[in-house]
């Protein structure tokens, strides 16, 4: 067949596919082809009882296909009713009632004197320490009151704000500096005055440094030199 006949072929088939069959008209064979159709694609399709014109192969993939699904259709069923037999078996099973067996002689309704007491509930559950700062990590004991706890949390706020944010071993190498550097007293004001400078560190006032007071050189003139001699070797 040439190439218009492969393509009027193929929408003929098309279609019969999901009409059932293409007409005998040939104006309406044209119309459903988009051209001319030739007699060796009319020689395809063959005329049934009806008096419409089907291709036999293509009605017997038909046939395939509808058989194929009644089957596939009668297994969804089967496997249905198989779930639905097993939920219903164990619901029974389930809600079963076992009879009771009381002792000769003891009232019913009395529980049995014998009877082992009920293993009591552990809680294995771990409790959480109320010094944890983040990632677990805890406060040094030298900083453990509420206002250091207060502080380190509003300084944590303070750099992941400033995307400088700890983690799990940046803390506790911070947390342990801090603990050396400052005590439970001095902590938290460090931690105020170092966030309203906008420093990225921990750092005291200035004003709580006190300076070491110089040591000025003694006046050597009232002195002999042997006596400066001296003052010299004592350092």
């Amino acid at each position: 067949m040439s190439q218009s006949d492969v393509g009027a072929f193929i929408r003929l088939l098309c279609h019969q596919w999901s009409r059932g069959s293409i007409p005998v008209e040939t104006e309406k064979q044209q119309r459903l082809a988009g051209g001319s159709v030739s007699v060796d694609v009319l020689a395809k399709f063959q005329l049934c009882d009806d008096g419409l014109l089907r291709n036999s192969r293509l009605e017997a993939e038909r046939e395939k296909q509808q058989e194929y699904r009644n089957k596939q259709r009668e297994k969804g069923l089967k496997s249905a009713l198989a779930r639905s037999a097993v939920n219903h078996g164990s619901a029974a099973v389930g809600t079963t009632v076992e009879p009771s067996h009381q002792p000769d002689g003891q009232p019913h309704g009395q529980p049995e004197l014998n009877s082992p007491s009920p293993s009591p509930i552990i809680n294995n559950t771990p409790s959480i320490s109320p010094w944890v700062v983040a990632f677990g990590v805890e406060l040094p004991e030298s900083l453990r009151t509420e206002n250091c706890l207060e502080a380190v949390k509003l300084w944590l706020k303070y750099k992941s704000e400033r995307r400088e944010g700890y983690k799990q071993t940046g803390l506790k190498a911070a947390l342990t500096k801090w603990s050396r550097e400052f005590t439970a007293a001095t902590f938290p004001s460090a931690v105020d005055h170092s966030m309203a400078s906008g420093w990225s560190g921990i750092f005291p006032p200035k004003e709580s440094y006190q300076p070491q007071p110089q040591r000025h050189a003694p006046d050597t003139s009232k002195y002999t030199a042997e006596q400066i001699a001296l003052m010299e070797a004592m350092g």
